[in-house]
């Protein structure tokens, strides 16, 4: 009993004699100085990140307007469309430019009623040369885009045979260009991307659009819209055997 009484009595005095020596201990001077500096840098950073997120929100906001304005006023000037298309299809090979020209040009910056024309319309539109382009291209593209142009226009004194569909936001034309003297991606030395019975196909893209295109003896094809890379190409491949029968019948 007497031996476990000492010993509570020894830890009781360890104990306090541990409590003396801590207290005795002087703390190195830049110990306090970097403790608060640390609490003062977490409270900074908190603070800034309060401030941050309004100001991370304001610019979002700022983009939004900003892309809003400059798509309006694209719309509303010539000048304004024709300095974008440039800026855009340089980035592209001469070849692709014909064809991404004449999408946004004729497609992106048109103003689509809320109702898309009948297809008897676009017929009649497009007229019996080229109405048998129609079913070809409805055929092969996804059934939430409805057709909303067939027509025959001109760009740049280049004249064209265009198709869009659009959904939404999403647009796709195709378009088909009579070649020009010397113009061929054979002889551009362009690297098809693949080839498929016997036809070469190309590629290209520039911000949001995808070009694929072919050519026939006498015509460059393109398909040109938003959706990705694989699938605008699958549906060019889609159509190729149609559109090069129904070409080849106007080149013989």
């Amino acid at each position: 009993m007497k031996d476990l009484i000492k010993r509570d009595e020894d830890d009781v005095r360890l104990t306090q004699q541990l409590r003396r020596a801590v207290r005795s201990e002087t703390p190195p001077p830049y110990l306090e100085a970097r403790i608060r500096n640390t609490i003062r840098v977490g409270e900074s950073a908190r603070s800034w990140t309060r401030r941050l997120i309004p100001a991370a929100a304001a610019a979002v906001i700022c983009l939004g307007v900003g892309i809003a304005y400059q798509l309006g006023h694209l719309r509303l000037t010539t000048s304004s469309q024709e300095s974008y298309i440039a800026s855009v299809s340089n980035r592209v090979g001469t070849l692709m430019r014909v064809g991404l020209g004449d999408h946004i040009h004729c497609s992106v910056f048109r103003k689509f009623s809320k109702e898309p024309p009948k297809v008897e319309d676009l017929a009649d539109k497009i007229g019996p040369e080229y109405s048998g382009l129609i079913p070809i291209v409805r055929e092969q593209i996804p059934q939430d885009l409805r057709m909303v142009i067939a027509h025959e226009c001109r760009y740049h004194g280049r004249k064209f045979v265009h198709l869009s569909a659009r959904s939404g936001s999403q647009l796709l034309s195709l378009i088909i260009a009579r070649k020009r003297d010397g113009e061929s991606f054979a002889t551009d030395n362009v690297i098809p991307a693949l080839a498929q019975s016997g036809i070469s196909f190309y590629r290209a893209g520039v911000q949001r659009f995808e070009i694929a295109s072919f050519e026939s003896r006498d015509h460059l094809i393109y398909l040109v819209s938003d959706f990705s890379e694989r699938r605008n190409m699958q549906m060019l491949l889609a159509m190729a055997p149609q559109l090069s029968a129904f070409l080849s019948r106007r080149e013989s």
